[in-house]
């Protein structure tokens, strides 16, 4: 499966809805995600960026692996969220680029 690299700035919720069209556009529903392009928002469970952020990628259907490598600043509770998206056909998070590319192509 091919899959996009997405290279924009994530700085709203609603910028979920950019990857809907790049989808259609490019007929595709797998995206690469580098960590760096989220606002520090979507790590703070509090502000609920993140939920809401992959439950309208999960609404539309789109495979997103996100890199991002661990970070022990990181709240427990936002570990917990990560480790819930782990069995996730949707959304996925990975410490390695490759290990997210892979998870991307296989399906």
């Amino acid at each position: 499966m091919t899959f996009i690299v997405w290279s924009q700035p994530i700085a709203k919720v609603d910028d979920a809805l950019r990857f809907v069209e790049a989808a259609y556009e490019q007929s595709t529903r797998a995206f690469l995600l580098d960590g760096s392009l989220l606002p520090a928002e979507f790590f703070d469970l509090r502000t609920r960026f993140a939920g809401e952020f992959v439950q309208k990628l999960v609404n539309y259907g789109l495979r997103v692996g996100a890199v991002f490598p661990p970070d022990a600043s990181r709240s427990e509770r936002f570990r917990e969220f990560i480790g819930e998206l782990t069995r996730h056909p949707c959304f996925r998070t990975f410490s390695e680029r490759a290990e997210a590319e892979a998870w991307l192509s296989s399906s």
